[in-house]
């Protein structure tokens, strides 16, 4: 779950023609605690023009709003490389509007009416993916990983990540600090990412770890399940999985435009 103790406010705006709903999304959001300053607008071209001179750290945005739509408004978020973790609301969505909002990168889809509870959800999420998670990546590849760390950069998730060459070197590193999740190499020499596994049960109890390797067969499933890894990752990989599995394990409810894979039944 969260590693820092202190989280800092949050800016929110809501977009939506409907008073009723921005209303009912401003005191869902009041309800959670947290320290809010809530915009709320009736169209979608004073969002664009409130973000041009503000950043706001969440949005929730209408699709069907006069003036520009909520699906113009993503489109203008991401030209503008703006980092606000986007929720779009409508009735229903269509295929060719799913797309668009994820590819201008929205992060989740509610369909109306929600609930107070899913809003809720929304901002857990948000507090869990913004609060820095330590990460440890152990290949015996300087290039793997490398590549693994650019890939893990790229992830919604604030991932701050150490390098480890070899199994024992990465037990090293957990002695002296715990790291929330472990990405390990399954083909290692010395020791394996199966034996580092069982290993680290000795030394964390907090530790989730993935391992990764080219292949991706029931003996490695079995094998891997059987020492507690939490996930299998198959090279090459990309943000959108490392995100659906790192969901799977802060406990967090999978996005609407969240990617599918493997994930053990390990709990």
């Amino acid at each position: 779950m969260s590693e820092a103790n202190e989280v800092s406010d949050i800016r929110v705006i809501v977009a939506d023609d409907s008073s009723t709903v921005c209303k009912f999304v401003e005191k869902a959001l009041l309800e959670t605690g947290r320290k809010m300053e809530i915009s709320t607008v009736r169209d979608g071209q004073q969002p664009v023009e409130l973000l041009s001179k503000q950043t706001f750290d969440l949005a929730f945005l209408d699709i069907n709003m006069p003036q520009l739509n909520g699906v113009e408004v993503m489109a203008a978020i991401h030209v503008t490389g703006g980092k606000t973790f986007a929720i779009s609301m409508s009735n229903n969505l269509d295929a060719s509007a799913e797309g668009k909002l994820k590819s201008f990168g929205a992060y989740d889809f509610l369909q109306k009416p929600f609930s107070n509870k899913q809003i809720h959800q929304i901002i857990n999420t948000y507090d869990v993916i913004h609060t820095p998670h330590s990460v440890l990546i152990v290949d015996d590849s300087a290039t793997v990983r490398r590549i693994v760390e650019k890939v893990l950069k790229k992830s919604i998730f604030n991932l701050d990540v150490v390098q480890a060459e070899d199994g024992p070197s990465a037990i090293e590193k957990v002695k002296a600090k715990p790291y929330r999740v472990i990405f390990s190499d399954f083909n290692m020499p010395g020791m394996t990412g199966i034996e580092l596994a069982q290993k680290l049960a000795a030394y964390t109890h907090t530790s989730e770890v993935i391992l990764m390797s080219t292949e991706l067969n029931e003996t490695l499933d079995k094998a891997a399940e059987r020492v507690g890894a939490k996930a299998f990752l198959r090279k090459p990989f990309f943000p959108q999985g490392v995100d659906t599995i790192l969901h799977h394990i802060f406990g967090l409810r999978h996005s609407h435009f969240s990617k599918h894979v493997r994930i053990f039944a390990t709990t």
